[in-house]
């Protein structure tokens, strides 16, 4: 049976970028049903200064972005904003302007606990997103289609749910939108767009809205979004009882995403899920540094590189992998990198048991018997207490429990 100390670090894995030192202990006064009424009701702190968006600071958007990540306030706002940044992808790779692309970052937090079909709508006329998917040029007259079809397979109904009828009709609809590159906006152009209604997944439509609310009322819109979500949350895909349950409330709630949240985070299931998945970069690094007493969103940025995963940066419309890839023996030598910069945390380096100051501060109350082993062997070895606590700390950020989410 779990302690609650590991059912709250649980919890916090999956709704934030940590448990950072102490954050456990914060929550455990209530126990953890109170811990996620605290997780679901807590509302961010107001977003630090705009960085610097000019073109010789390429860096500058990423950084920022991995030092709100590393704030223990964040919370689960934030996590949910990655998690949209994975789903309604786009790259700076292609979107060749940072304000663009800062932009975008506004409107998935804005409304990353809010309404899918309002985020849909506006994610679909997202400047960064008609760069990314080739839409401010498209016209009804030569449609691109990559975003009518991104949007069905990827963003809200998945494969096998549309035909390339829909997707060409679906074109044509959403076309005449083109791109203020200075005012940072995007406007629409009727003369560039559809004359006319034009049929898509069994409805007519004849504008952007129109296509995005046909997709929404599809009967495979709401179970889609369920299990991308649920996935995210609980490492794993629903069950086909879960899957159509969460189904049921989501559109019951008119398509509200922080129900849908509520429910499987409150479902007694989802304390069960726990280690089930890698720690994915962003959410490692954000940790292991934070364990290690280290704040450097330049470091951060320079890990991520090291482990595949940067903000702003999906590798495709897909966005990132949810596999085993991520504990591939190249991350753990970028693990065991970052270890040998552990500091000789304070009170670590004091403690009685410096292991299980150790563990303690990394968050890890479920830990293996060979991991024990290994931290215990190093405490014997080592007799300075700085270098006792770094060791300590670096073999506890590269252990595989540590690698878990």
């Amino acid at each position: 049976m779990a302690t609650d100390s590991a059912l709250i670090a649980h919890l916090l894995r999956r709704t934030s970028f940590g448990p950072l030192p102490g954050q456990v202990e914060a929550l455990m006064a209530g126990g953890v049903n109170a811990a996620i009424e605290v997780v679901l009701a807590a509302q961010p702190p107001a977003l630090p200064p705009a960085p610097s968006l000019d073109k010789s600071k390429p860096l500058a958007l990423t950084q920022w972005w991995l030092a709100r990540m590393a704030d223990p306030a964040v919370g689960l706002a934030e996590k949910m904003t990655w998690f949209w940044h994975g789903h309604f992808t786009s790259s700076r790779k292609k979107v060749a302007d940072a304000g663009l692309m800062y932009g975008q970052n506004l409107l998935l937090r804005q409304s990353a606990l809010g309404n899918f079909r309002t985020l849909a709508q506006q994610v679909t006329i997202d400047p960064a997103m008609l760069w990314y998917l080739d839409g401010r040029t498209s016209t009804a007259s030569a449609p691109n289609e990559n975003y009518a079809r991104e949007f069905m397979e990827l963003f809200a109904l998945g494969l096998d749910q549309y035909s390339q009828d829909d997707v060409h009709q679906g074109a044509i609809a959403l076309s005449g939108w083109r791109i203020d590159e200075t005012a940072g906006t995007a406007r629409f152009v009727a003369r560039f767009g559809p004359t006319g209604p034009v049929p898509y997944l069994g409805k007519q439509v004849g504008s952007a809205q129109d296509v995005v609310n046909a997709a929404c009322d599809h009967p495979a819109c709401a179970p889609f979004v369920v299990a991308k979500v649920f996935a995210y949350l609980a490492g794993i895909p629903p069950t086909p009882e879960q899957q159509s349950r969460l189904a049921g409330l989501f559109v019951a709630s008119g398509l509200d995403l922080l129900p849908l949240v509520s429910a499987i985070l409150r479902d007694p299931a989802f304390l069960d899920m726990r280690l089930n998945r890698p720690r994915y970069p962003v959410e490692w690094v954000t940790a292991a540094m934070a364990a290690v007493g280290l704040s450097d969103p330049a470091l951060a940025y320079r890990l991520c590189v090291s482990m595949g995963q940067v903000p702003f940066v999906p590798p495709n419309v897909a966005g990132w992998p949810a596999d085993l890839s991520w504990l591939a023996p190249s991350d753990a030598l970028v693990r065991a990198a970052l270890a040998v910069r552990a500091l000789g945390v304070t009170d670590v380096a004091q403690a009685a048991d410096p292991v299980a100051a150790a563990l303690l501060r990394c968050s890890i109350y479920e830990v293996s018997a060979e991991t024990q082993a290994v931290l215990e062997q190093a405490a014997a070895a080592v007799r300075e207490p700085l270098a006792r606590a770094a060791v300590i700390l670096g073999l506890v950020i590269s252990s595989p429990d540590f690698a878990l989410a």
